[in-house]
C-alpha cells in the first residue's frame, strides 16, 4: 500500500515536472534520478533489508527488564563482596 501510494507520487511529481518546466535534458535527468531513488528504496525495503523495527510484546519487554535488573543486582553485590575483601 504505501509502495503504490510512492509510486503514485512519484508519477504526479514527474508529471508535474514536465509540464512546468517541459521535456528537456535537466528534467529528463532529475525524473531519471527520482524513479532510480524510488526503485532502490521499493527494492530495499521488499526485500526486507530496510529500516524495519522489530517489535516485541510488551510483556516480553518487561521481562527482559526486569532480567536484567537482577542481573545487576548480583553484580553489585559482588562488587560489594570485591570492595569488602580489598578492604581486608
Amino acid at each position: 500500500m504505501i509502495t503504490a501510494m510512492r509510486w503514485i507520487s512519484i508519477t504526479i511529481i514527474s508529471s508535474v515536472i514536465f509540464w512546468v518546466g517541459g521535456v528537456n535534458l535537466w528534467n529528463n535527468v532529475s525524473v531519471g534520478l527520482l524513479i532510480f531513488t524510488a526503485f532502490i528504496v521499493t527494492i530495499t525495503i521488499g526485500s526486507g533489508h530496510g529500516m524495519v523495527l522489530e517489535t516485541k510484546p510488551e510483556l516480553q519487554i518487561l521481562s527482559e527488564l526486569q532480567n536484567i535488573e537482577t542481573k545487576l543486582d548480583l553484580l553489585s553485590k559482588e562488587v560489594e563482596e570485591i570492595k569488602k575483601t580489598m578492604e581486608e
